[in-house]
């Protein structure tokens, strides 16, 4: 019998040594993961290992920094050997094989030469493993398994239209996506919109703080759209990869009375400009942090405040404990690098786990989406975040938002080039 356990570092260094004990082992930063990893170059679903007999193979799950096998991009279903490295985009997980008879162990495989085991290996009649079993049956078995899931998903797509008044499907989406033109739907709207090949897309209805004092509506429906607009621009700019990033209409004007608050300030100008004189050291900086230059200075800029500053200077002193909070929190989307800005004072103290920790029981406790939950405004909403900690991660969004064009927001410097 072959086990296998997989080899890594956590968090405070520690070395760790998981056994791989299900026929199906996923891993991920989720917690909901039979190995969840809290590190934010890990998507929440990262990677799964099948076990067939002694061979176990590796997906990918469609990650969003992808994975490699001994550097070699993981692209399809691949069998594991001894002395594997597998990276989920930049985190090392090392392979050992443990078994009762060392000759059964699967081959050592020189990281240069690991490719994904080929679609049918050509079968030889003078090679067969121990007890006679060719060993190509090891490669042919998860394929087959494959091939029968493709055929039972084909079934049930064939015959979950039966009994419909007409041949659309509903496609439910956990990720918010761009909201519609204005002219046809408003901003904020979940009617359904018909895509080319007639399938309704329903989204969740967006986020948003619906029970919260608004601003008193302006009439202006331009300056609304502006801000969506740009606060959409710095979401996406700010996470690992977040292409559907946005707010809703009713979040852009709680921004932009935000917005209205801080930029009749000098010291906005001035700090912009300091930014902007110091780009290409922020980027290294948040290159080698982990995190996205306008993030960085963005944060910087909201620390400093109303106060005139060195924000090179600033986003130093707090580049440690923002990398830091992104392994915890994570910044692959806009709305976890709100977050990180919330739990910034935590962490400054040193309590880098409570937010995390907070996030993980309400996914639990909580029948409402994940993505839902991991946003400021459901936290405000429902008192699981402080005044403070949701002013202070209002005010980077403002900051940001500002950042992407600040003559077109009344302030006047140029934008950071970030």
């Amino acid at each position: 019998m072959i086990e296998l356990f997989l080899k890594f570092k956590d968090a405070n260094g520690a070395e760790q040594r998981v056994a791989v004990d299900k026929a199906r082992f996923a891993i991920g930063r989720h917690s909901t993961n039979d190995l969840a990893i809290t590190d934010g170059r890990l998507s929440r679903d990262h990677l799964l290992i099948d076990r067939f007999g002694d061979v176990f193979v590796v997906t990918e799950r469609g990650s969003s920094n992808g994975s490699t096998i001994n550097d070699t991009p993981l692209t399809e279903p691949t069998a594991l050997s001894e002395n594997c490295r597998l990276e989920l985009g930049g985190f090392e997980i090392d392979v050992e094989f443990v078994s009762d008879d060392p000759s059964g162990l699967p081959p050592s495989v020189p990281p240069e030469s690991t490719k994904p085991a080929p679609a049918i290996p050509q079968p030889s009649s003078a090679a067969t493993a121990p007890g006679g079993i060719p060993p190509s049956l090891f490669y042919i078995a998860p394929i087959i398994a494959i091939l029968i899931l493709i055929g039972v998903g084909a079934f049930v797509l064939m015959t979950r239209g039966n009994g419909r008044q007409d041949n659309r499907d509903i496609v439910y989406s956990d990720d918010p996506i761009d909201p519609p033109a204005r002219s046809k739907t408003p901003a904020g709207s979940d009617t359904p919109e018909r895509n080319s090949n007639d399938v309704i897309t329903v989204s969740p209805t967006p986020t948003g703080n619906t029970n919260q004092s608004l601003p008193p509506p302006t009439g202006d429906q331009t300056e609304t759209t502006k801000v969506e607009e740009s606060a959409k621009s710095f979401l996406r700019s700010i996470a690992q990869n977040d292409k559907r990033g946005f707010i809703t209409g009713a979040n852009a004007q709680i921004v932009g009375a935000k917005i209205n608050s801080i930029k009749s300030g000098s010291s906005l100008a001035d700090n912009l400009a300091s930014a902007r004189k110091n780009s290409s050291q922020i980027k290294a900086l948040a290159q080698s942090k982990n995190l996205k230059p306008q993030f960085l200075a963005a944060a910087a800029i909201t620390k400093l405040g109303s106060q005139r500053g060195d924000v090179l200077q600033t986003a130093q002193s707090m580049a440690d404990t923002l990398d830091k909070l992104s392994i915890q929190v994570g910044n692959e989307l806009g709305d976890d690098c709100l977050l990180m800005i919330a739990a910034y004072d935590q962490g400054a103290s040193g309590d880098f786990m409570r937010m995390r920790n907070m996030l993980q029981k309400l996914a639990t406790d909580s029948p409402q989406l994940v993505r839902e939950i991991r946003t400021i405004w459901y936290l405000k909403r429902n008192g699981q975040i402080t005044d403070s900690q949701y002013d202070l991660a209002l005010r980077f969004l403002a900051v940001g938002t500002i950042m992407q064009n600040p003559k077109a927001f009344g302030v006047n410097t140029e934008a950071p080039g970030l």
